[in-house]
């Protein structure tokens, strides 16, 4: 017996020594998990359209033309100078139909949509940092909900929060933008298919891409008449549905969107963040918006946002929740857009516009 115990010990001590197990760091882990999304159970459908020609989402080939302008849609427009009325055409994806939204075929190709360019900056020679200034102004691209869709224009203006805001003198002055408002198609503001990130399954969120990336391209060849996009700090806000599709874009693209900020609006699924490019988040909503809640609900959504926030400010993104009250005149969401510390937040954040996923 003592034989067999001292060779016991001896092969113990000659058996190879195995490498301690260690916890993967967690930023490897999150972009494993984001590479390995699109391979999970129902995470992607199919595309409703075939491959082409670069990718839509990416600057699909498109036009813009000039909308035709009603008497109703002049005098809406006069009470917002500056602003105008166009069509974004994009080339067809060969795409009739597709199963994302409240109803079946709900698809577009083209879109009429509001913009607004700011004026041309004014000389500040006497300035000595305005010397280092390029020039480049913000874009806010506002998308708006399911009270808002078709392709009269001049549903648009039921919710002017936004608008009235950006295009006002006031706030021109201290913050010059410009400002993109599409249009949605009928049935068609929820096509969001399950999980992120979604591009390119979705058929309007790619359309929305592409009119964002049109405008750039616009600014860039104005000239003189209007200062061209600053691409590291574009914004998305939007109501409701749209916030939601709002969320979905920039979940699709890390780092091409600075901020994404939404009023009553929530991602549809759990999302997936890129650790490079974990973003910058708003979400605003209604004090009284979980009161009536049921307590397995109320459990849901603060693991969910607790999630959400802990893996925006793991990779150092920036999260903020705010509640909001009715104010004078004002629905509660019109608050949130009315108020200086909102647009302060948005402003302050950059994007490093080097992440991009292409798939």
């Amino acid at each position: 017996m003592v034989f067999v115990s001292i060779i016991a010990s001896v092969a113990v001590r000659l058996a190879p020594m195995t490498e301690p197990i260690v916890a993967p760091d967690a930023t490897a882990l999150a972009r494993w998990e984001f590479d390995a999304a699109p391979m999970l159970v129902d995470w992607r459908r199919l595309a409703p359209y075939p491959p082409g020609k670069g990718q839509p989402g990416y600057g699909w080939p498109s036009r813009v033309e000039d909308y035709e302008v009603d008497n109703a849609l002049a005098e809406k427009l006069a009470e917002y100078p500056g602003l105008e009325a166009h069509w974004f055409v994009r080339e067809p994806l060969d795409c009739k139909s597709a199963e994302y939204g409240r109803k079946a075929k709900s698809y577009a190709d083209a879109i009429p949509f509001l913009l607004f360019r700011p004026k041309p900056r004014p000389c500040r020679w006497w300035n000595p940092f305005s010397w280092f200034d390029s020039g480049k102004v913000p874009l806010v691209v506002y998308l708006p909900g399911n009270g808002e869709q078709g392709t009269d224009l001049v549903k648009q203006f039921r919710q002017v929060g936004v608008i009235g805001r950006v295009v006002g003198d006031e706030f021109q002055d201290d913050h010059p933008a410009w400002l993109l408002v599409p249009m949605p198609p009928t049935n068609a503001n929820c096509g969001i298919p399950s999980g992120y990130p979604v591009q390119p399954r979705a058929p309007l969120i790619t359309l929305y891409d592409d009119l964002v990336l049109k405008v750039v391209e616009m600014s860039c060849a104005e000239g003189e008449t209007a200062p061209p996009v600053d691409n590291r700090r574009i914004y998305l806000t939007g109501l409701g549905s749209g916030g939601s599709m709002a969320i979905a874009m920039s979940l699709d693209h890390p780092g091409r969107y600075a901020a994404t900020a939404v009023a009553w609006a929530r991602p549809h699924h759990q999302p997936v963040l890129h650790p490079d490019a974990p973003g910058n988040w708003w979400f605003g909503y209604e004090e009284t918006t979980y009161a009536d809640m049921p307590e397995s609900y109320k459990d849901f959504y603060e693991k969910f946002w607790g999630k959400f926030r802990g893996d925006v400010e793991r990779f150092g993104g920036s999260f903020v929740y705010r509640t909001y009250s009715k104010g004078e005149n004002a629905w509660w969401w019109d608050v949130m857009w009315k108020s200086d510390e909102f647009w302060k937040w948005c402003f302050e954040k950059e994007s490093e516009c080097e992440v991009e996923v292409k798939k």
